[in-house]
C-alpha cells in the first residue's frame, strides 16, 4: 500500500512490531504445558502412592487378623495343656495368668470356660473396646470383670465380680440366671481336633456382636473359648483411617464374599432415625412379679430376615427388634437377644425351654401348638414380582397359565395350589432364590413378603424388577400378621406384651415404618442394610484383575477412588473408598500454587503488555465502534480512522470505502423496493377498472391519519409516536401492501356487478329463455287458430295475456339480478314460482364445452327434446375446490371455509339477500387477506420492516373478535393497525368506481363509520381523531366528487361515540 503524498507523511511501521504480545502467549502456553504435565504426573504419583499405601493397609489388616487368629489359637492350645483349667478361673491367684494373657492381647474380649455340668466361668477384658465397660456397668477404676454361673439347688446363680488392675475385688453382684453354655454354638460345635470359629453373633452378657474361638478340653469335660468383640475390629480400622488425609471422608470395609459387613470405620452420613421415647406402663402386682421372675428375657434373633428380624455382624436389627426395645422400655424389662442359630435351631431352643420368646412368628397351627401368641405387631402384605416390563398385576388370576416361584415354609403355598390350580408353582429354599430366579427370567413371577422382597433386593443389589403391591386378592388373602410366641405356661407374660403393643403410639408405629418399611427409599444406612453400601465393591470380587488396584468410580454423582483386595490367608475382603478431592488434595494444592504464581507473573506483565498493545487496540476498537454504527446504518456518525500500523490503516481505508459503497447500495435497494411495492399496488388497482386507485388512496389516507396520531402528545395517543423515518416507512410499506393478496382474487368476482355475473352476465341466458317462451306463445296461438279451436280474437287475447305475464316476470327476474340492500322472503317465493316454469330444449347441451366444463357435466345424454326449468340450479353449477384448503398454524387463520369453491346456480345466486356475492364469492373476496398474510410471511423483511406483515394483514379485523381472518380483539390491535382499518373502510365507502354499489356522500360515509364504531368494528379514538384533525376534509377535497361533498356535523359524532 502507498501513502498519499498530499498528506503529511507519517511514521509507519509493520504490525510485526506488536510481536511483544506473542511473549504473553508464550508465557501462558508454557505455563499451561508445564502445569498440565505437573498435573498428569502428580496425579499418577498420587494414585501410585495411594495404591502402595492401601496395599500396605490391606497387608496390615490381613496380618492383624492372622496374628489375632494365631494368638487365639496359641492361647487356646496353651490353656488346653493346663492340668486344671477350671482352677485358673476359680482361684484368684490363678487368674493372674489369664489376665497377663489378655493384657498381652488387647483384642481379646473374654476367656471363658463352659463345663458339662452347665457351670460357666468368664474373665472379661474391660479395655478390649469402649462399649464393654459401658455395657457391663463398670467404673473407670475397674480393669477386669469375672462372671461365674453356678448351679445350685434353687437354680443357677450368676455372680459378677469387678476387679481393678491388681485383681483386687471392688464389688460382687448376684442374680438368678438361665444361661446354659451347653446350648451355645461355640460349645456344641467345639471338638478336640480343631479350633472352631463361630460366625458373628450376639454375646449373651455383653449384648454386643462378636466371634468366639472354642476348643473342647480332652480330659476335663468342658469347652474353653476366647471371645473377640467385633467392635475391636472396627476400632482397628478407625485407627488405620487416621493415617489418611481427610480421614473423616475415607471409608473402610471388612466384608465377606457376598457383601455381608464384618467391620467398618464408616461414620454414618445420616444418623439412624430415633424412635419416639416410650412411656412407662403401670403393671399390676402379678405382672411385676412375672417380670422379676424372668429377670433377663431371652428372645430369638434371626440372622437374615431383613428388614423385620436380622443381624448385622451379630448385632440385632430390624422392625421387630426396635418394637421389642420399645416394649422393654415400657415394661422395664431386660431383653437378651439370642442369635447365631437357624430358625429351626431357635425353635428347638424354645421347645427345650432355653428360649423365652420366639420373635416374629406367624399365627398358624404349628405355632399355636408350640405356645401362646401375642396380638399382632405388624401386618405384612405379600407382593408379586416380575420383570420390569411386565403389565400391572392385581390378582392371582392374572398368573393363570404362568409360572410362579415361592420360597419354602409358606403355609399359603398349598392354599394357592388349591384355589389356583392353573398357576405353575415352584418352591425354592428362600426369598433370595425367589429374587434371583425372577431376575434371571426362569419364572414369570415370584411371591413373598413385600418388605422382605424389597429390602433383600437392595441387599443383593438386584434391580430392574417390578413390585406389584396393590393386590385385590381374597382367595387366599395375601397378608400375614407377625406376633411374638411365648411358652404355654406364660400367659401373664403374653398379657404384658399385649398391653405394651396396645400402648405403642401412632407416632411410634409411624417412626418404625418410616425407618424399616419405607420401600420408596433409594438408600439405607449400614444399620438397615447389613451389607457394604456399594454394589461395585461386590462386583470387583468377581474380577480378580481389578483387585489390589485403585479405580476411579462415580458414586452418587461424586468422584471417588475405590480399592478392593482379598485378605491374604482369609476368605474376607478389604475395601477402601476415598473421595477424589481428598486423594488429590496435595496435588491440587500445588497446582493451585503454580497457577497463582503464573497469574501473578502475568499480572506484573499486564501493564507492559498494555503499553505495547495500545497502538493496535485503540484503532481496532475505533473500527469496531464504526462497524457497529454501520450495522445500525448510522453512516453520518462515522468518522475516518487513522493508524501508524500499515495493515490497520489499510483496513480503516477499506472500511471507509465500504461504508460509502454500502450506503449507496442500500439507498438504491430501498428505492427499488419502494418502487416494486408501489408497482404491486398499481398492478392490483390496474387489474380491475372498478378498484383502480384503492391501493394508492388507502396508503395516503393512512399516512395522513397516522401522522396526526403521532403528533398528539396526550390522551389515547400520547404513547404513540413514529420515532424515526424507518418507522414511518414501515407503516407506509404496510399500507401499500395491505391488499397485495388481491392479485390472487378472480377478476370476475372482484367486478361482480350483478348476481348472475360470472365471466359474463348470465341474465342474457334467462332473457333468451323468456324469448323462447314468447315465441312459443305466438306459435301456440297460430296453431290453435289453424285448428279452429276458438275465435281469433279470443286466441289473440290469451296470447297477449301470456306475453304480458312474461314481460312482467322477466322484469322481476332482471330486477332481482341487481344487488340490493335486502331481498325479502316474498321475492324468494316469487322466484320459486317462476322456477317451476319450463321450456323445451331441442339441442344437446354437451356440445362445444371446454374440458373443464365437461368434467362437471354428466356423461349420460338426455333424450331430445328435453324439458328445462326457466331458472335452474344444476349439478354442473357446483365447482369443487381444486385441493383441500388448510393454513399453517403459525399464521393464526380462523376463517370458515365453504364446502365448494363456487356455486353458479341461477336460483342460488338470484336469492342472494344482500349485494351480489354468494357465500362462496364472499370467501374468495375475503381470501385476499389470507393471500396477503401468506405472501408477506414468505418475504424476509429486514428488522426495520419487521412489522409490515402485522400492519398489512389486520385491516379487516374488529375490536371484538368478529373480523377476519384471525378474529383478533382490541388488545391485539396496535394504533397503526386501527388506523388502516378506518382508512380501508372509508376509502371503500366513498370510492366511485365500485360496480356493485354507488359512492356514498361524505355525510353517509361518516355516519356508517359511526355505526361501525358503536358496533366496535372501528376504533372510537381513531374515528374522533379522523374528524377533529380534519383528515376527512383533506381526503374529501382531493378524492371526492362535488356531489359527494356535503356537510357533516362532527360534534354529534364526537359526543356520541
Amino acid at each position: 500500500m502507498f501513502i498519499n503524498k498530499n498528506k503529511i507523511k507519517k511514521l509507519t511501521f509493520s504490525i510485526k512490531t506488536t510481536v511483544v504480545s506473542i511473549f504473553i502467549i508464550a508465557v501462558v502456553m508454557t505455563a499451561i504445558v508445564a502445569i498440565s504435565l505437573q498435573y498428569v504426573f502428580s496425579h499418577k504419583m498420587a494414585i501410585d502412592s495411594a495404591t502402595q499405601l492401601f496395599n500396605v493397609t490391606t497387608k496390615k489388616t490381613a496380618s492383624h487378623l492372622t496374628n489375632l487368629n494365631q494368638q487365639v489359637e496359641n492361647t487356646l492350645k496353651i490353656l488346653t495343656h493346663s492340668v486344671d483349667v477350671k482352677a485358673k478361673f476359680v482361684h484368684p491367684e490363678s487368674r493372674f495368668s489369664l489376665a497377663e494373657i489378655m493384657e498381652f492381647n488387647d483384642d481379646f474380649y473374654a476367656i471363658s470356660l463352659g463345663l458339662e455340668s452347665g457351670d460357666f466361668y468368664e474373665l472379661i477384658n474391660l479395655e478390649s473396646s469402649p462399649i464393654v465397660r459401658k455395657q457391663l456397668g463398670a467404673m473407670l477404676t475397674d480393669r477386669w470383670v469375672v462372671i461365674e454361673i453356678i448351679s445350685s439347688a434353687t437354680g443357677k446363680i450368676k455372680f459378677t465380680h469387678y476387679y481393678n488392675s491388681q485383681l483386687e475385688k471392688r464389688l460382687t453382684q448376684s442374680e438368678p440366671s438361665d444361661y446354659d453354655p451347653r446350648t451355645r454354638l461355640w460349645y456344641s460345635h467345639a471338638n478336640e481336633q480343631n479350633i472352631e470359629k463361630t460366625k458373628p453373633y450376639l454375646f449373651h452378657h455383653l449384648q454386643a456382636p462378636g466371634q468366639t474361638y472354642s476348643f473342647k478340653l480332652p480330659q476335663q469335660k468342658g469347652v474353653i473359648a476366647i471371645d473377640i468383640a467385633l467392635s475391636s475390629l472396627s476400632d482397628y480400622l478407625m485407627n488405620e483411617n487416621d493415617q489418611f488425609q481427610g480421614e473423616n471422608d475415607v471409608e473402610m470395609y471388612l466384608f465377606q464374599k457376598q457383601g455381608q459387613l464384618i467391620a467398618s470405620n464408616h461414620r454414618q452420613k445420616q444418623a439412624a432415625k430415633k424412635l419416639p421415647k416410650a412411656k412407662k406402663l403401670t403393671l399390676n402386682a402379678k405382672q411385676q412379679e412375672a417380670i422379676k421372675k424372668y429377670a433377663g428375657i431371652s428372645i430369638s434373633n434371626e440372622p437374615d430376615w431383613a428388614p423385620i428380624d436380622f443381624s448385622i455382624a451379630g448385632k440385632p436389627a430390624g422392625y421387630s427388634i426396635d418394637t421389642l426395645k420399645l416394649i422393654s422400655d415400657m415394661v422395664d424389662a431386660e431383653f437378651n437377644f439370642i442369635n447365631g442359630y437357624t430358625w429351626s435351631e431357635l425353635v428347638d431352643l424354645f421347645k427345650n425351654n432355653k428360649l423365652d420368646v420366639i420373635n416374629s412368628a406367624y399365627d398358624n397351627i404349628e405355632n399355636r401348638e408350640l405356645g401362646l401368641l401375642t396380638e399382632p405387631f405388624l401386618t405384612t402384605p405379600f407382593a408379586i414380582i416380575t420383570q420390569g416390563d411386565q403389565p400391572e398385576i392385581n390378582t392371582l388370576k392374572q398368573l393363570h397359565g404362568k409360572s410362579l416361584v415361592i420360597s419354602a415354609d409358606w403355609a399359603i403355598t398349598d392354599e394357592i395350589k388349591i384355589q389356583h390350580p392353573n398357576i405353575k408353582i415352584t418352591v425354592v429354599p428362600n426369598t433370595a432364590a425367589v429374587l434371583k430366579a425372577v431376575k434371571a427370567g426362569h419364572y414369570y413371577a415370584g411371591l413373598d413378603n413385600q418388605y422382605i422382597l424389597q429390602h433383600l433386593a437392595k441387599q443383593l443389589f438386584i434391580d430392574g424388577l417390578k413390585y406389584h403391591v396393590n393386590l385385590s386378592q381374597a382367595t387366599p388373602e395375601l397378608v400375614a400378621q407377625l406376633r411374638f410366641l411365648m411358652p404355654a405356661n406364660a400367659p401373664v407374660l403374653v398379657d404384658i406384651f399385649n398391653k405394651a403393643i396396645r400402648n405403642i403410639t401412632d407416632e411410634q408405629w409411624q417412626a418404625l415404618a418410616s425407618k424399616w418399611l419405607n420401600e420408596g427409599k433409594s438408600s439405607f444406612n449400614l444399620e438397615q442394610l447389613g451389607v457394604v453400601p456399594y454394589e461395585t465393591m461386590v462386583d470387583h470380587i468377581q474380577k480378580p484383575e481389578l483387585l489390589g488396584q485403585l479405580h476411579s468410580i462415580n458414586i452418587e454423582n461424586k468422584a471417588m477412588y475405590m480399592y478392593v483386595s482379598k485378605l491374604s490367608g482369609h476368605d474376607d475382603y478389604f475395601a477402601l473408598l476415598i473421595p477424589e478431592i481428598i486423594l488429590f488434595e496435595n496435588v491440587n494444592r500445588k497446582l493451585h500454587i503454580s497457577i497463582l504464581a503464573t497469574c501473578a507473573l502475568l499480572f506484573v506483565l499486564l501493564p507492559l503488555c498494555w503499553l505495547f498493545a495500545k497502538p493496535i487496540v485503540n484503532p481496532i476498537n475505533a473500527l469496531v465502534i464504526k462497524s457497529i454504527k454501520i450495522k445500525q446504518r448510522k453512516y453520518q456518525d462515522t468518522a475516518p480512522i487513522s493508524s501508524n500500523i500499515i495493515e490497520i490503516q489499510a483496513l480503516a481505508t477499506s472500511m471507509n470505502e465500504m461504508t460509502t459503497s454500502i450506503q449507496a447500495y442500500q439507498h438504491s435497494q430501498k428505492e427499488l423496493m419502494d418502487a416494486f411495492i408501489e408497482l404491486i399496488g398499481q398492478a392490483i388497482d390496474d387489474k380491475s377498472p372498478y378498484t383502480a386507485g384503492h391501493c394508492e388512496r388507502v396508503p395516503e389516507l393512512g399516512m395522513w391519519l397516522a401522522a396526526k396520531a403521532s403528533e398528539v402528545k396526550e390522551g389515547p395517543f400520547k404513547e404513540f409516536e413514529f420515532h424515526n423515518e424507518e418507522e414511518v416507512r414501515e407503516f407506509k410499506v404496510a399500507s401499500w401492501l395491505h391488499d397485495c393478496g388481491k392479485i390472487t382474487t378472480p377478476e370476475h368476482i372482484v367486478d361482480k356487478g350483478t348476481k348472475l355475473e360470472a365471466i359474463y352476465n348470465r341474465i342474457h341466458e334467462i332473457r333468451m329463455r323468456f324469448e323462447v317462451l314468447w315465441r312459443d306463445a305466438e306459435i301456440e296461438c297460430l296453431q290453435a287458430e289453424l285448428a279452429g279451436e276458438s275465435s281469433k280474437s279470443s286466441l289473440l287475447a290469451r296470447k297477449n295475456l301470456q306475453q304480458q305475464k312474461l314481460q312482467e316476470d322477466f322484469t322481476f327476474v332482471a330486477s332481482a339480478n341487481i344487488g340490493g340492500e335486502f331481498f325479502d322472503q316474498q321475492k324468494v317465493e316469487k322466484l320459486e314460482e317462476l322456477q317451476q316454469i319450463t321450456w323445451t330444449r331441442y339441442f344437446d347441451n354437451r356440445l362445444g364445452l371446454s374440458p373443464v366444463e365437461e368434467l362437471r357435466t354428466t356423461d349420460k345424454a338426455e333424450p331430445l327434446p328435453a324439458t328445462e326449468y326457466l331458472i335452474s340450479d344444476k349439478p354442473e353449477h357446483i365447482i369443487q375446490h381444486d385441493k383441500p384448503i388448510h393454513y399453517d398454524e403459525h399464521l393464526g387463520i380462523k376463517i370458515d371455509v365453504p364446502a365448494v369453491r363456487a356455486n353458479l346456480g341461477e336460483f342460488h345466486n338470484l336469492t342472494i339477500s344482500r349485494g351480489t356475492l354468494t357465500a362462496e364469492d364472499r370467501f374468495k373476496i375475503n381470501e385476499h387477506i389470507i393471500s396477503t398474510i401468506r405472501m408477506l410471511d414468505k418475504l424476509p423483511f429486514p428488522p426495520e420492516l419487521a412489522k409490515v406483515p402485522q400492519y398489512a394483514s389486520t385491516h379487516h379485523e374488529t375490536l371484538i373478535g368478529t373480523g377476519y381472518p384471525r378474529k383478533l380483539t382490541a388488545e391485539q390491535l396496535t394504533i397503526p393497525e386501527r388506523v388502516l382499518v378506518l382508512a380501508d373502510i372509508f376509502e371503500a365507502l366513498t370510492a366511485a368506481d365500485r360496480p356493485y354499489k354507488k359512492a356514498k356522500p361524505l355525510s353517509v360515509a361518516i355516519d356508517i363509520l359511526h355505526k361501525m364504531v358503536l358496533e366496535q368494528h372501528v376504533d372510537a379514538d381513531v374515528f374522533k381523531l379522523f374528524l377533529t384533525s380534519g383528515t376527512y376534509l383533506q381526503y374529501s377535497e382531493k378524492y371526492l366528487s362535488t356531489a359527494q361533498k356535503d356537510t357533516v356535523d362532527i360534534d354529534y359524532y364526537i359526543n356520541n361515540c
